[in-house]
Parts: structure tokens; C-alpha cells; sequence
């Protein structure tokens, strides 16, 4: 008798397990290796990555892969994201202390911490980023302190401080207007990336619009604040300063390896107004107005 019931309750057992077995538990198959790797590599979350691509650009994998053979070369576009991952790792570098860790975050977002440059950073959902500043002259502002009224022989402020109150006294200035010279009469101290006898109350103007800042923000205002941001605007004891002058050097080399063939003027592309057709990286292609890029489209939304 117990012998019957053993051999009941074992079949009853495999009967429930071939039961369980036939209700969809399929062995798991790993995904195929990816192939034809020249940037990533082997140890990325391929598919994960993939997935912020397309995001970050607002198209699919066919825009860059060839449908139904993902390793293949055949699209153009795919070496032109290549040259994209490897500017990213070159932008990166230039963030070594605040947590933007190439090394580590793989082509993806950090869970924690900060990582201030993405592929949305310049995208934001287009294929093609945008360049351009609406209005090279950036919002409407008050005088620099100790500035004299516009008409009254200089403009006062420096970095377009004036230009700005003479902006205020005529009105909204007009964004079709014909673009000022990227040179001017000046010769100015302290420059390393722009021009020694750069149009300042051009460049000025347009960084503060395109990173949404006063002159305050990268400039010192010290003991002779009484006779305006002018007096003191060649001095480097503002940290800020440090790194926008880094931002300068990095859209130059950006440039000049992405179109080495051109001659690429480092004024209008720190001005934020590159000549009309030109893909050229700008102040603006990454911050669109705010001095912290977003790097994904949450980011986007809470940074308004």
C-alpha cells in the first residue's frame, strides 16, 4: 500500500512539473553579441544606450543602422554617430571634477551625481540641433552701475553693459537686423580664445542669452564697481570666468574636428550666430538659455 502511494504522489509531481513546464517557461537565450564595435565596447548596455539615441534624437535605429543587419557600415550616418561618441568623450574631459565621469557612466546617465553633457544635451529630440540665438542681442536689461545715459559720448559697462541700456531706452531690439562686426576698434587684455580686438558688445550680449546670465555671473564687480563692470572685466578672480573661457576653447576644438575644412570664426560661434547652412556647435546648441544644460528630457522640463 505505501508503496502505491509513493509512487502516486511522485507521479503526481512530475506530472505537475511537466505542467508548469508546458506553460510558457521557455529557456532564456541571450542576446547576440553585438558586432562591429569601434567606440562602444563589449562591456556597454548596448541596448540601453541604443534606446537614449533614439530618444535624444527623436528618430529610429534605421536612421543609423541598416535594417536587418545592425552591424553593418553601409549607412553614412553611423560613422557620423561614432564621431558623435567620440566628441562626447572629448567634451567630457573637460569636466574632471564635477562628476561628469566618462569612464564610468558608459554613454548613460549617472543614477546619482551630476553628468552635464549627453547626446540630449544638444539634440533635444531634433536630429539636427540648433545653433542660432533668436536675438543676438539677449532680454532687455538696466545700465551697469555708474554707466553713463546712452548719447553721452561712451558706452558704458563693459561687455555691452551700455549697449544694453541703449537697447532699453529705443525699445526691443530687432532680431532681423543685420548682424554687428565680429571685430572691433579695442584691443583688450587677458584673452586667450577670442581675439584681442573682439567686438565685445556683440560676443557679450549674445553669451548672456544663450546661457541665461548677467555679466556678474563669469565677471568680478570689486572696489571700482562704482565706475562700472568695465574697470575691472580682464580679471580672472571670478572661478566662473576660468570655465567659460574653458567653454570657448571647447566649441573651438569641437569645431575644428568636426568641419576641418573650414574656416570656422571662433566670434560667431561663441556668439552663437554661425554663418546661415552651418551645422557649427554653439554656446546655444547646449544651453539654450540656462547656464546648466539639460541632459535629458526631464531635465528639460524642471529647468524652465
Amino acid at each position: 500500500m505505501r508503496t502505491t502511494v509513493f509512487a502516486v504522489t511522485l507521479a503526481s509531481a512530475l506530472l505537475v512539473r511537466v505542467a508548469v513546464a508546458a506553460q510558457g517557461q521557455q529557456p532564456v537565450r541571450e542576446a547576440p553579441a553585438p558586432k562591429n564595435l569601434l567606440v562602444l565596447t563589449s562591456d556597454v548596455q548596448v541596448p540601453a544606450v541604443m534606446q537614449t539615441f533614439n530618444s535624444a534624437l527623436g528618430v529610429q535605429c534605421i536612421y543609423c543602422h541598416v535594417n536587418g543587419d545592425l552591424a553593418s557600415d553601409a549607412n553614412p550616418k553611423k560613422a557620423t554617430a561614432r564621431a558623435m561618441l567620440r566628441m562626447l568623450k572629448q567634451v567630457a574631459t573637460h569636466f574632471p571634477d564635477t562628476g561628469n565621469d566618462f569612464e564610468h557612466s558608459r554613454y548613460l546617465p549617472f543614477p546619482q551625481g551630476k553628468q552635464y553633457v549627453t547626446c540630449y544635451t544638444c539634440h533635444r529630440g531634433t536630429a539636427t540641433p540648433v545653433n542660432t540665438l533668436t536675438d543676438w542681442h539677449g532680454p532687455d536689461r538696466a545700465p551697469e552701475p555708474g554707466a553713463p545715459p546712452p548719447g553721452a559720448g561712451r558706452r558704458g559697462g563693459g561687455g555691452g553693459g551700455g549697449q544694453r541700456g541703449a537697447n532699453a531706452a529705443r525699445g526691443p531690439a530687432d532680431p532681423t537686423a543685420a548682424l554687428p562686426s565680429t571685430r572691433g576698434t579695442e584691443v583688450f587684455k587677458n584673452m586667450v580664445f577670442l581675439p584681442r580686438d573682439v567686438n565685445t558688445q556683440f560676443v557679450m550680449p549674445a553669451f548672456r542669452a544663450a546661457v541665461g546670465v548677467e555679466c556678474n555671473f563669469c565677471h568680478v564687480f570689486g572696489a571700482q564697481l562704482e565706475h562700472g563692470h568695465a574697470s575691472e572685466r580682464e580679471l580672472d578672480g571670478n572661478p566662473k570666468k576660468l570655465i567659460a573661457r574653458g567653454m570657448i576653447g571647447m566649441i573651438k576644438e569641437i569645431n575644428a574636428a568636426l568641419f576641418p575644412n573650414d574656416d570656422v570664426d571662433i566670434v560667431l560661434t561663441a556668439a552663437s550666430e554661425p554663418p546661415s547652412g552651418t551645422h557649427y556647435v554653439t554656446c546655444y546648441t547646449c544651453h539654450r538659455g540656462n547656464h546648466l544644460p539639460a541632459t535629458a528630457p526631464a531635465a528639460a522640463v524642471s529647468g524652465r
